[in-house]
């Protein structure tokens, strides 16, 4: 029995890590690792140059692991002339021909303000070893897989603590969640410098938390496991500062208990606990965040700054500051913001909402907000952690086990609580604590399941492994579609090729490149007010073709075509309209990908497209529903009969 429960940890732990490589920066670059980083002629290394304005994020970690072997702690980059000679250089408003983006400026040189810990357990060493750079996404792919490696033993030597046993299917699911339905394969579609700091601060607490185990469940070498327990959450501070929150729920634990390795009581501290407990995991985290305050004081002359008000940014990360007003918005976004459900492919996709689908803006001012959807409507096997009040007499045998799983709980409490605080919300940003709910979770539904009779049992276990599959498939779905739906857009035929797996109806499936031909009558007013109005839309999100009108007001409308919402390529054309309907119609040849726009039955604009991908479900008149959004053409609209023809030009060839 023991024997297939290590045969599906395996099993599991090698799904997992295929789908970190195969998730891994499939949308940043056409090759999944480069190791020939470009960096020397991207920023003109080496020597003291000029750092060019810049929109992208390359390689900062690279940039400081230089820095480090040569003893400096700022950029090897110089801020551009113009920028040092404007009166606030820190002004998103003017800066931005000449900053480097989400960089930090301070007395005429470029910092970092994430954390340093990345560098100096991968970066750094690795230059020094070789004089060349280590890929982000390779080092996220690292972190991420080592986070998952930690989190997936601790939960099995967790359940070997229990003498009711799960049954392998169910086993096997928990560890697919623990490592897939947490946003961690969210995070690694596009893995840069903040998801580096992201993936390194999962993998450290995630050893935090297998050492405390250690310590609380073995007999011998206790200093030993508190001392990696207390160095790993030690360093999760250097790569995210508010992972204190998990050294400090770890060491209250250790504070109750008493006798670990042994009969796990509780008990007061004595002098024999200070010195082979508490200081073993003490030391080491004062040390670490010693450090921390040493580095802030050597670039910024304070031990408690990171660099934020000088961020080179949007102001909403410049200087951050707990909120009580951005409490419940965050609160929202982190756990209970749904997800759009969609006909097509991938299915689940992330929207930009008002909390609680409000009408109107109710963000409080500087308030910072990407895709995110809540870690309960993605990952609802979570909602179980909540029960952990009503389990106690469930770990009557283990009460170390209780309490530790206790202490991680709260850890991820406070964690979502200071998130929400800080106005600052992002999908990557629930990894810090997800991966922790999701494995509370876990070790709570199989503790209940086990715990059952028979047939109580298996009905609880039936939709338990429901729950299992679909916090499973959600978060696939979100690591196919990233944060930006990049996959679609570096690998189109990829895309189609993986979507027809999963689209066995017509209707929903995408293709590329299809043959198009849409025509539609759309009326407008005399006069019209001047906004911009969604007129024919294909696609969604990353595939998106939108073409809409914009009002001149002189009787004439601005026809504007442009490609994908985060990426658009545009151009547009002024016509003539006359009262009442204006026939627009849509031509796409798949020959020469070309988009040909015609208005009242003559052609005014030829748009030249990278790719073409959609459904014939997706093709929508007045409504472009990208993101979420509900705003439609607010007049007649008359679709010809039929409204569009949608060929697939692959299977016409053959």
């Amino acid at each position: 029995m023991h024997l297939k429960y290590r045969v599906a940890w395996m099993a599991a732990l090698l799904i997992v890590g295929a789908l970190y490589f195969w998730v891994i920066g499939i949308g940043a670059v056409p090759e999944r690792f480069a190791w020939n980083s470009g960096l020397d002629q991207y920023y003109g290394l080496p020597g003291p140059t000029v750092a060019k304005g810049s929109y992208a994020v390359e390689g900062y970690y690279d940039l400081l692991a230089r820095a480090f072997v040569h003893g400096k702690l700022y950029l090897p980059v110089q801020p551009q002339p113009e920028l040092l000679a404007l009166n606030n250089p820190w002004d998103a408003g003017i800066n931005e021909p000449y900053r480097l983006l989400d960089t930090v400026l301070y007395q005429q040189h470029y910092y970092l303000y994430h954390g340093a810990v990345p560098v100096l357990l991968s970066f750094a060493p690795w230059y020094l070893l070789t004089a060349h750079d280590l890929p982000e996404n390779f080092t996220a792919f690292l972190f991420a897989l080592g986070g998952y490696f930690f989190l997936s033993v601790l939960f099995r030597q967790m359940l070997s603590r229990f003498s009711s046993r799960v049954s392998v299917t169910l086993l096997t699911l928990c560890l697919l969640a623990l490592g897939i339905g947490q946003s961690v394969p969210f995070l690694l579609h596009r893995a840069k410098l903040y998801e580096v700091a992201i993936a390194c601060g999962f993998c450290c607490v995630s050893a935090g938390f297998y050492f405390l185990f250690r310590w609380l469940t073995v007999s011998r070498a206790r200093a030993l496991w508190a001392g990696l327990s207390g160095l790993s959450f030690g360093l999760a501070i250097g790569c995210r500062p508010h992972l204190g929150l998990a050294a400090a729920c770890a060491f209250f634990l250790m504070l109750l208990v008493r006798d670990p390795g042994t009969r796990v009581e509780f008990g007061i501290l004595n002098s024999e606990r200070l010195r082979r407990d508490i200081l073993p995991f003490f030391l080491p985290v004062i040390a670490c965040c010693l450090g921390i305050a040493a580095y802030n004081y050597a670039r910024f002359g304070n031990p408690l700054e990171f660099g934020t008000r000088y961020q080179l940014w949007a102001a909403s990360y410049q200087n951050i500051r707990l909120s009580m007003a951005n409490i419940v918005p965050g609160l929202y976004y982190l756990l209970l913001c749904p997800p759009n459900l969609v006909a097509e492919f991938p299915f689940f996709r992330l929207a930009l909402r008002q909390p609680f689908d409000a009408a109107i803006n109710v963000l409080p001012a500087r308030y910072f907000l990407e895709l995110t959807g809540g870690v309960f409507a993605l990952s609802p096997i979570a909602l179980i952690a909540l029960l952990i009040p009503f389990c106690r007499k469930r770990f009557a045998g283990s009460r170390g086990v209780f309490a530790f799983v206790s202490a991680m709980l709260a850890f991820t409490a406070g964690c979502i609580l200071f998130l929400a605080a800080t106005g600052l919300t992002s999908q990557r940003y629930e990894v810090d604590f997800a991966p922790f709910l999701v494995f509370v979770a876990c070790v709570i539904a199989c503790v209940l399941v086990a715990s059952l009779r028979k047939w109580a049992s298996a009905l609880a276990g039936v939709a338990l492994v429901g729950l299992l599959l679909y916090t499973i498939s959600a978060n696939l779905a979100l690591a196919v579609q990233g944060p930006y739906d990049q996959f679609v857009q570096a690998s189109p035929a990829s895309y189609t090729r993986l979507a027809k797996w999963f689209s066995p109806f017509e209707r929903f499936r995408p293709l590329e490149n299809p043959a198009l031909r849409v025509q539609a009558s759309f009326e407008f007013p005399v006069p019209c007010a001047p906004s911009k109005e969604p007129l024919i839309t294909t696609g969604e999100f990353g595939t998106r073709y939108l073409l809409s009108s914009w009002c001149l007001g002189d009787g004439r409308i601005r026809l504007l075509s442009e490609t994908s919402y985060r990426s658009p390529d545009w151009q547009w054309v002024d016509v003539a309209y006359a009262p009442g309907l204006n026939r627009v119609g849509l031509e796409f040849t798949p020959e020469d990908r070309t988009m040909t726009v015609s208005w009242n039955g003559k052609v005014v604009l030829r748009h030249h497209l990278r790719f073409l991908v959609t459904a014939p479900s997706q093709i929508h008149f007045g409504w472009d529903p990208t993101l979420g959004n509900k705003t439609t053409f607010p007049w007649r609209i008359v679709p010809a009969q039929p409204p569009f023809e949608l060929r697939d030009s692959q299977t016409s060839k053959n």
